[in-house]
């Protein structure tokens, strides 16, 4: 096993965690370590989901210059 990649992911799944807790989308409580998702929209979150990584590639090929010859 990789330890490095198993220390990323959780490191990932922490900040996720976080963020989502700064949003207010989540509850964590630091005493009992229970994190508590709060119900959302997941058809509004696919959708956000989708123009966001589609404005992320299409500024990725801008940059890089494909399209190009």
């Amino acid at each position: 096993m990789n330890w490095n990649i198993t220390r990323l992911l959780i490191y990932a799944a922490s900040f996720a965690a976080s963020g989502l807790a700064l949003a207010g989308m989540a509850d964590f409580d630091a005493a009992s370590g229970t994190f508590d998702l709060a119900p959302f929209n997941l058809y509004a979150a696919v959708g956000a989901i989708g123009g966001v990584v589609s404005s992320g590639l299409a500024a990725l090929a801008l940059w890089r210059g494909w399209g190009r010859k």
